[in-house]
């Protein structure tokens, strides 16, 4: 018997509690995109934060050293209730927009073949907790994937066609989250600037052209020297809870070796040099210059996984689901659909240096048009709800 886990991500656009627990859905994140970008050479995106939902719940229902693995890369905690209450007040702070130039919903979906029976605790934590959407269907019949897609879609899934036919092929259960954001800038592009440019790769070859967006704006930006790149920050809408944190590497460095940086410098660790120059400098007008841009990717999550330490879920003879069902189950495979859209109006998708003056002696400029990073972030919880590297130009 199989368990197929399948997570869905489509990108439109785009109260503490224990903060221990907070650390933990941004920590993977980086490791996660850095395995994730290996089998896309490089040009992806991925939803970190509705990859860590999915995973939690199937972390809810493992047992022994499938567990075991789950929570060391994920980073979760051993108690399944501290791991649910965490669950539940952290989500309720990232999926709390509070404004109307930002829409960001998170949906959990459960579907199980209707001979496969869950224990009935299982069940009910899965909605009481993981606040899902169960619904029982014939996985034989070639309209269950119609019928789960329709579920979804009046259920406030926001995304059509999440589900396959193939995906109920000897599966027994499967668990998808589905998650959306759309978010439009505090300052936006004119669309009028937008021009065509070459964009380089990392030996300052031309590779292809990009619409080049532009804008000069009084946006948090800085040199960060361990990182080895400068780094901006583009608010969402005018809420301080949401925005796009762009990476772009020093002239020959490549993005790999600033990727390693981040292992020693976090997130937060940005945040608060980008706070700290700002307050220091003031907030100047920055010449800015990013590429407008589309980036699809669909991709079978058990290889990054496995490099993470995560294996005997993937194992019919070694994953432990004792708390799910009786029979004997395992996960199949864990398949990640992810959609990003930048353009003038905003998103669609589905330790720091000391400052010196030297970094803002001259009227700072940020222009990429060779290959970056990007993250969304959900600003109080640091958390990371999209990710991804631009390498490979196209026009949009």
């Amino acid at each position: 018997m199989m368990m197929k886990c399948a997570i869905f991500v489509l990108f439109f656009g785009a109260c503490y509690c224990d903060v221990d627990f907070y650390e933990r859905p941004r920590n993977f994140s980086i490791e996660l995109l850095y395995h994730t970008q290996l089998q896309t050479g490089g040009h992806v995106v991925i939803s970190p934060f509705g990859i860590w939902t999915l995973m939690t719940g199937i972390a809810l229902g493992a047992t022994g050293n499938s567990y075991k693995q789950l929570s060391r890369a994920f980073i979760l905690p051993k108690n399944p209730d501290t791991l649910t209450e965490g669950y539940k007040s952290l989500t309720n702070v990232v999926l709390d927009p509070s404004s109307n130039a930002v829409a960001l919903t998170s949906k959990n979906f459960v579907f199980l073949d209707n001979d496969f029976n869950v224990y009935p605790d299982f069940r009910l934590r899965l909605q009481k907790d993981f606040s899902a959407a169960i619904k029982v269907l014939d996985f034989g019949d070639p309209n269950s994937a119609r019928i789960a897609n329709t579920y979804i879609e009046k259920s406030g899934g926001r995304v059509s066609n999440v589900l396959q036919s193939d995906d109920f092929q000897e599966s027994r259960m499967l668990l998808t989250n589905v998650i959306s954001f759309k978010g439009l800038w505090a300052t936006p592009f004119n669309k009028s600037d937008t021009v065509l440019e070459p964009f380089y790769n990392e030996n300052k070859e031309v590779i292809g052209s990009v619409n080049m967006m532009y804008q000069k704006a009084q946006i948090p930006f800085s040199n960060i020297r361990d990182l080895k790149a400068f780094a901006i920050e583009l608010p969402y809408g005018d809420t301080k809870k949401y925005s796009m944190l762009i990476f772009l590497p020093h002239p020959n460095t490549k993005i790999d070796d600033m990727y390693k940086n981040l292992a020693v410098i976090s997130l937060k660790d940005v945040f608060k040099k980008l706070q700290t120059d700002a307050e220091y400098f003031g907030l100047e007008d920055i010449d800015v210059k990013i590429p407008r841009f589309h980036i699809s990717t669909n991709l079978v999550l058990n290889k990054p996984l496995n490099d993470m330490g995560v294996y005997d879920i993937f194992q019919p003879d070694l994953a432990s689901f004792q708390r799910v069902s009786k029979d004997n189950i395992f996960v199949s495979a864990i398949v990640h659909k992810a959609d990003i859209e930048v353009t003038e109006a905003g998103t669609v998708a589905s330790a720091a240096t000391t400052a010196s003056f030297a970094d803002r002696i001259s009227t700072p400029s940020f222009h990429a048009n060779r290959p970056f990073l990007y993250f969304i972030m959900e600003k109080t919880t640091y958390s990371v709800i999209f990710s991804g590297i631009y390498s490979k130009p196209t026009v949009y």
